[in-house]
């Protein structure tokens, strides 16, 4: 199944901007719970913490690689994906 969208450069640019806020505050949290061992309740969100900087870690390599491309200097973006490559 093929799913698609078209951003415009401003659009783009601006999520581009939000998944590094998003990657650099889940570092700092990754960083802060890994260092409290102590505390139990930072223990706790310890794997949730683990799986949202994961995730973050894979949007942010897509803004990253995906700017790189020569069709980023275009007034809009389209991106194709294909489910099964997932």
């Amino acid at each position: 199944m093929e799913e698609g969208f078209v951003l415009k450069k401003k659009e783009f640019e601006f999520l581009k901007k939000l998944s590094e806020d998003i990657y650099n505050t889940i570092v700092v949290a990754d960083y802060f719970v890994s260092n409290q061992p102590e505390i139990e309740e930072l223990w706790n969100l310890s794997p949730i913490i683990k799986d949202l900087r994961k995730d973050s870690d894979k949007l942010c390599t897509f803004f990253i690689n995906y700017g790189a491309k020569d069709s980023i200097s275009n007034e809009t973006v389209s991106y194709t994906h294909l489910r099964a490559h997932e």
